[in-house]
């Protein structure tokens, strides 16, 4: 592990960690969850992480992450625990390696795929369960098609493109989550243009 050994015991379990609970913290965030079963849940995880941990990388860092969090499978019961915690574990851990960067020991496209598996493993979870039933009264399907288009609509202002298929099979509450976790990946370059307008003096616009 030669990026790994870098990290201490409890920066190196959250990083590993994070893999397994992004992408749980996605699913369990789905309101019509209870028709999922833990082992259906547990299942889609374990093929979704065992493929990316035998995936090839640009980012050897990256690969060496999802190898452990795959050989740690043990583990991943005790790490669908306290999913409320999961963007506050994202935004510590983005900004622990930003602390690294300037070591030479990893680089920020490194810290830029660690973002992008983890809203990927999010994604593909979302997509893993097809929220809409053909089955459903036609209103119930108008609206939820009202939805879509809306979303879509909005993830085209947002610079975000998804197929239909992709948007038919992440619910509201997905999307929700996926958008949490994207916003607390962000937390390395908030901090960044906070440091760099306290050198500046100039001020933070507020959205």
């Amino acid at each position: 592990m030669a990026y790994l050994e870098h990290f201490n015991g409890h920066d190196l379990d959250l990083l590993v960690a994070l893999p397994y609970r992004a992408g749980l913290f996605v699913s369990s965030s789905d309101s019509q969850g209870e028709q999922k079963s833990d082992a259906e849940e547990l299942k889609v995880l374990h093929d979704l992480i065992e493929a990316q941990a035998k995936g090839m990388y640009e980012s050897a860092f990256v690969h060496e992450v999802m190898v452990e969090t795959f050989a740690r499978r043990a583990d991943w019961r005790n790490w669908g625990e306290h999913l409320d915690t999961v963007p506050g574990e994202c935004r510590n851990t983005v900004l622990m390696l930003s602390h690294v960067v300037p070591s030479g020991k990893i680089q920020q496209r490194d810290i830029d795929a660690f973002k992008g598996i983890l809203l990927q493993i999010g994604l593909d979870v979302a997509k893993a369960y097809r929220e809409y039933d053909r089955n459903e009264s036609w209103t119930a399907r108008f609206y939820r098609r009202i939805g879509i288009m809306v979303d879509g609509l909005l993830g085209i202002v947002r610079g975000e493109h998804y197929s239909s298929s992709e948007l038919l099979n992440i619910s509201y509450e997905e999307d929700i989550a996926l958008n949490t976790l994207a916003e607390a990946l962000r937390a390395d370059l908030v901090a960044q243009v906070e440091k760099t307008t306290l050198h500046t003096g100039e001020t933070i616009p507020h959205a």
